[in-house]
C-alpha cells in the first residue's frame, strides 16, 4: 500500500510527536510504502532510503498555497491513499483521504483561539475534512464525540487509535546541567508551562499556594518559557516564599525533559481539554507519579495508574498531591502502575491500527466510487 503522508508539521509540539512515531512505526511494516512530504527546512521522521520517500514542499500547510501544492504532490506520487495527520488536506481532494483530528479545543474551549477570524477558517478546515474524508481517526473516544457533535458529517468515518510515548520515553535523559540542575536539586513538582486557557494552570497555582508547610522547599517547576508577568499575576497575594518555589524553566531538549519527568516527586497535568494528552503518558513511561484533572480524554489514558481530580478544584487538587507527598508506598504504586500502563501504547500497536483503517478508507473510497 503506497501512502502519502504530510510531515509537513513535524517539530510542532504533540501533532509533531505523533506524525514522528507513526511515521517511524509505518516504515518499520512490510505492507506499506511510505512517501512523506516534508517541509524544505526540516528532517523526515524517516531518512530517505529506509522504508520511505520524502518529497519536499514550500508553502505553509495552513495556507491556500499549501493546499495545493499538496494537491500537486499528491498527483505526481500517485499513491494509493492520502493521510493528514492534522486538518490542513490537499486541493482538490482526487482519492482516498484519511484524516488524524487530535482535538476541537480552540472550537470548544473560549479564550483558546481569541480571533474570531481565525475560529472561522479553523472550523471551516474542519468541516471540510468531516465532509471529504473516507476516514477520520481521532485518539480517543472524548474527542470522537466532541467531533460527531461538532459536524455531524463525520459520524460513520471515526476510528479511535491511541498515541503512544515509547520512542520518546526510551531516548537518553539528561544531563541536567546549569540553572536545571539548580532547579531539580530540591523535590519538585513538574507540569507543563503552557498558559493556554484550558490548560488550567491557575488551578495548579492555587492548589501550590496552598502547600506550605510542612513542604517548605517544595518546588514547583514549569517546563518552558513564561508569558511576561504571568507568574505575578497568577500568584498575586500568594506569600514570597511560595512565589520564588513557582519556576518556568525555560526551553528544555528531549533529554533534559526525561530527567525532569523521571526526577518529579509527581508530574502534574491539570487541563481541562485534551484529545488524548501525551505528557501525563510520557511522564508515566518515566515513572512520575501522575496526577491529573479527571477531565476530557485523560481518564481514558491513565486508567487507574493516576490520581484524577475533579477539574477546576484547587483545594481537591492540593489534598491529592499532599497524599502522594506524604505516602512513599502510594508513589511507588503509582511509579510502578504509571509504567505498565504506559507499556500498553506503543507506536506500533498504533500503526497496526492505522493500517486497518486505510483499508477501510480504501473500501470506503471504492464503494462510494462504484
Amino acid at each position: 500500500m503506497r501512502v502519502l503522508f504530510d510531515c509537513r508539521m513535524v517539530g510542532w509540539s504533540g501533532v509533531g510527536r505523533y506524525t514522528t512515531g507513526l511515521a517511524r512505526a509505518l516504515a518499520a511494516r512490510g505492507d506499506v510504502e511510505l512517501v512523506q512530504v516534508c517541509a524544505a527546512a526540516g528532517p523526515p521522521p524517516v531518512p530517505s532510503g529506509r522504508g520511505a520517500e520524502v518529497v519536499a514542499a514550500s508553502a505553509h500547510p495552513f495556507g491556500v498555497r499549501g493546499a495545493f501544492e499538496l494537491g500537486r504532490l499528491a498527483r505526481k506520487a500517485q499513491p494509493d491513499l492520502v493521510h493528514c495527520p492534522q486538518f490542513p488536506t490537499p486541493a482538490p481532494v482526487r482519492g482516498p483521504l484519511v484524516v488524524t483530528l487530535h482535538d476541537l479545543t480552540p472550537l470548544l474551549v473560549p479564550g483558546v483561539m481569541p480571533s474570531a477570524a481565525k475560529r472561522v477558517v479553523y472550523r471551516r478546515w474542519n468541516a471540510r475534512v468531516a465532509r471529504l474524508a473516507d476516514r477520520v481517526i481521532v485518539p480517543s473516544h472524548a474527542a470522537a464525540a466532541d467531533v460527531q457533535r461538532s459536524f455531524p458529517a463525520a459520524r460513520g468515518k471515526l476510528a479511535v487509535t491511541a498515541e503512544a510515548a515509547d520512542d520518546f520515553a526510551l531516548g537518553p535523559r539528561g544531563p541536567l546541567t546549569g540553572v536545571l540542575a539548580g532547579l531539580a536539586a530540591q523535590p519538585y513538582l513538574l507540569s507543563m508551562g503552557n498558559t493556554k486557557p484550558h490548560k488550567d494552570l491557575t488551578t495548579l497555582l492555587r492548589a501550590f499556594a496552598r502547600m506550605r508547610p510542612p513542604w517548605r522547599d517544595l518546588r514547583l517547576l514549569l517546563v518552558g518559557a513564561e508569558p511576561p508577568g504571568y507568574l505575578g499575576a497568577g500568584l498575586a497575594g500568594a506569600p514570597p516564599d511560595v512565589r520564588a518555589r513557582v519556576v518556568f524553566t525555560g526551553p528544555v531538549s528531549d533529554a533534559e525533559l526525561r530527567a525532569l519527568y523521571a526526577g518529579a516527586s509527581a508530574f502534574v497535568f491539570p487541563s481541562r481539554s485534551e484529545g488524548f494528552g501525551l505528557p501525563p503518558l510520557e511522564a508515566m513511561a518515566l515513572g512520575a507519579p501522575v496526577v491529573c484533572a479527571h477531565a476530557a480524554s485523560l481518564p481514558e489514558v491513565v486508567g487507574d495508574a493516576a490520581l484524577l481530580v475533579p477539574p477546576g478544584d484547587a483545594a481537591a487538587l492540593a489534598r491529592t498531591l499532599a497524599r502522594v507527598l506524604d505516602d512513599p508506598a502510594l508513589r511507588e504504586r503509582l511509579s510502578r502502575a504509571g509504567r505498565e500502563r504506559a507499556a500498553q501504547f506503543t507506536w506500533e500497536r498504533t500503526a497496526a491500527a492505522t493500517v486497518a483503517v486505510y483499508r477501510e478508507a480504501l473500501q470506503h473510497f471504492a464503494g462510494h466510487r462504484a
